[in-house]
């Protein structure tokens, strides 16, 4: 499989964190240019894996053969690096529009806009949103935000309220989407659901065992 339709994605370092976002400029379905306004790159040729948002695949997770260096591109004002960037192996794809959501139990601190501090828990999360419960009273399309940390880093992550549900156990429940994601965050909820489904299927099949 290769790409179709990408305009996007995120590079992670060599260490497997995300490095910095690029816009694509394809050149066929396995070879594309990259072009960062992250500055604090350098000259280099790296193996690493890249996050490609692609219209008709989804997210595309791929290791790239990366050559970075100064770009020589009429926009290099504002995007100093470029790369040419060789697709070597699709390592997963999964669908942004049906994101994978998993039950969780997750106690964390919010604040909204208007500077109201509560408590709450995240009783299933997606790369799209959450299900949170909670003594306080939100209305619709109210934003909020909160910090947690996803592997391994603290992202504070932004959602506004989408659909109000019932009282559960005194409580109010509230289904919520994420609203101005970076592609940071957004790569480091979806490999904690990821996480979190394989080690469900994994207790699973160990009680089928």
């Amino acid at each position: 499989m290769a790409l179709k339709d990408c305009e996007n994605c995120l590079v992670y370092g060599t260490d497997n964190r995300p490095l910095a976002k690029a816009r694509v400029e394809m050149i066929d379905e396995k070879h594309v240019w990259l072009f960062f306004q992250y500055s604090k790159l350098r000259s280099i040729r790296i193996k690493t894996f890249v996050d490609f948002y692609d219209g008709q695949y989804g997210v595309v997770r791929s290791h790239c053969e990366l050559v970075i260096q100064k770009s020589s591109h009429p926009n290099r004002n504002k995007e100093p690096w470029m790369a040419s960037c060789t697709i070597l192996n699709v390592q997963d794809t999964f669908q942004r529009q049906k994101d994978l959501r998993v039950r969780v139990s997750l106690r964390a601190e919010f604040n909204t806009v208007k500077g109201t501090y509560f408590s709450g828990t995240i009783e299933n999360i997606s790369a799209g949103g959450l299900f949170l419960v909670t003594p306080q009273v939100l209305k619709k399309n109210e934003h909020f935000t909160f910090r947690y940390r996803f592997s391994g880093d603290v992202y504070e992550l932004e959602a506004r309220v989408l659909r109000i549900g019932t009282l559960i156990k005194g409580e109010y429940s509230y289904g919520c989407q994420f609203a101005n994601l970076t592609m940071e965050a957004e790569a480091a909820v979806r490999k904690y659901v990821f996480a979190k489904q394989k080690e469900k299927l994994s207790k699973q099949a160990k009680r089928v065992l």
